[in-house]
């Protein structure tokens, strides 16, 4: 259900209720249930995939986006996401199969603003936070025999900012048209994270876009 209302001149509010029951879903199985599997090349090789009978997801997403002034814009986003299982859990206790849907990430939102310094020239400062999670990630040793292990990444939450100058070189030049230079920087305050694999995330870092349409 979407429910979509202009609250004041040009400031718009769309908030979209959902709610999904999925059958057959599919996790990765631990020790902790009896799906799991021992194996004579150490631990994690014995993870499998098991499929949970029905799995419930309910969320909600929130935008909010206009212009607060002529020369200042906005965004502004969010989502909750509650997963739930639903059903026997083949080989172990439903509590078990409630704490892996419990990895997934609850909380998401990006906002930004952006200003009009000049008449082409504008400023922007987006802002993007997560919600921690548990990632699974399959690396693979060797693809030609088939090995591969799996291992999980506790993902703790996170915000970071972006800032950029945005300079509006032409609309139209020959068969090139909306030139664009952009100059950047991401990660502002040099916040420390994991991306998806667990891995440290870029630090902060400063670069220069050119774009066109023809």
């Amino acid at each position: 259900m979407v429910i979509a209302r202009r609250i004041w001149k040009d400031i718009n509010l769309n908030v979209d209720f959902s709610h999904y029951e999925i059958k057959d879903y599919p996790v990765s199985a631990d020790s902790s249930s009896d799906y799991y599997k021992e194996s004579p090349w150490g631990p994690g090789w014995g993870r499998r995939k098991v499929s949970l009978e029905e799995v419930h997801k309910d969320g909600i997403e929130l935008e909010l986006n206009g212009h607060i002034l002529d020369n200042l814009d906005f965004y502004l986003s969010g989502a909750y996401n509650k997963w739930k299982y639903k059903g026997p859990y083949n080989g172990g206790p439903e509590e078990i199969a409630d704490e892996r849907m419990s990895d997934r990430a609850k909380y998401r939102a990006n906002a930004g603003i952006g200003y009009n310094l000049f008449e082409n020239t504008r400023l922007l400062l987006d802002y993007e936070y997560q919600d921690k999670q548990v990632q699974e990630v399959v690396d693979v040793i060797d693809e030609d025999a088939g090995l591969w292990e799996s291992r999980e990444v506790q993902i703790d939450s996170y915000g970071v900012f972006a800032f950029a100058v945005q300079q509006t070189l032409f609309e139209k030049w020959g068969a090139i048209s909306n030139g664009v230079l952009k100059v950047y920087v991401n990660n502002l305050f040099d916040e420390e994270y994991q991306t998806s694999r667990g891995y440290p995330a870029t630090d902060r870092t400063y670069g220069v876009g050119l774009s066109f349409g023809f």
